[in-house]
């Protein structure tokens, strides 16, 4: 696989014209960088249509921090405080579509999602993976892959080198699989540890998962809908600078 950003237009489909602005929630689990290049990317004109309005975490991170720096309004729900999955996701995609949320990235959010998103938002989740899908899809991906760039064994080395790279996919009921938008390698066999090596994988995410979103944007139709709440309609105003209205989410 080459280094170089390989798009895959036929995935993406048949570009539209450009809306003047697309809602985009962005789901996260953990350290919150991938949505933190997101906001950046958006803030300097760089995501295209898309505007981050929304995070959505399945328990307290360090991307909740990230949100209340860049006044995103941000919620935490965890399954755990629900009867079901379904209950679970119930909750979370009544929260996205009173933000009119038009789309979704998944941005290191570390739980599967389910059919109540995915029939909400059929062929409008986007998910990002620390390797070349279908290779080492699941978690831990770039330390399984350093472990097999390190074996002894020849075939588990050409493995790790032929999975090595990130990948930005359409997320369907199977986990880590769907529909390819853009993948890049990165070459494990030239990194003297795993720290640096993890360090480059993060390093490509955080320029092609902001692109490929700014892509697939242009292709989501905005869904304009009447009785827009003034307080959202202030929060486009201010560039999405305002918070979620009667504080009722954790920010």
């Amino acid at each position: 696989m080459s280094d170089t950003p390989q798009l895959f237009p036929s995935a993406l489909g048949t570009s539209m014209a450009l809306p003047k602005r697309v809602n985009m929630a962005v789901f996260a689990s953990g350290t919150g960088t991938n949505f933190r290049a997101l906001c950046e990317a958006a803030r300097s004109g760089e995501l295209g249509c898309a505007e981050p309005m929304l995070l959505i975490c399945n328990r307290e991170c360090t991307a909740m921090e990230i949100a209340r720096e860049k006044e995103i309004p941000a919620y935490v729900f965890s399954p755990r405080d629900f009867d079901s999955t379904e209950a679970w996701e119930e909750k979370i995609l009544s929260v996205v579509r009173a933000f009119e949320i038009d789309f979704i990235a998944l941005a290191g959010y570390l739980k599967k999602v389910g059919t109540t998103l995915l029939e909400a938002f059929p062929g409008k989740i986007v998910n990002l993976h620390p390797a070349l899908l279908p290779a080492y899809p699941g978690l831990h991906s770039i330390e399984r892959i350093w472990h097999d760039a390190t074996s002894d064994d020849a075939q588990l080395n050409a493995a790790a080198r032929a999975g090595a790279g990130v990948t930005v996919h359409i997320a369907d009921e199977r986990f880590d699989h769907g529909p390819i938008l853009a993948q890049q390698g990165v070459p494990v066999e030239t990194f003297s540890s795993l720290s640096d090596f993890e360090a480059a994988v993060h390093r490509t995410e955080h320029a092609l998962f902001p692109a490929t979103i700014a892509a697939f944007a242009s292709t989501v139709e905005r869904t304009v809908r009447p009785g827009t709440p003034y307080w959202l309609q202030r929060a486009r105003e201010n560039h999405h600078t305002s918070s979620e209205p009667g504080a009722e989410g954790t920010r």
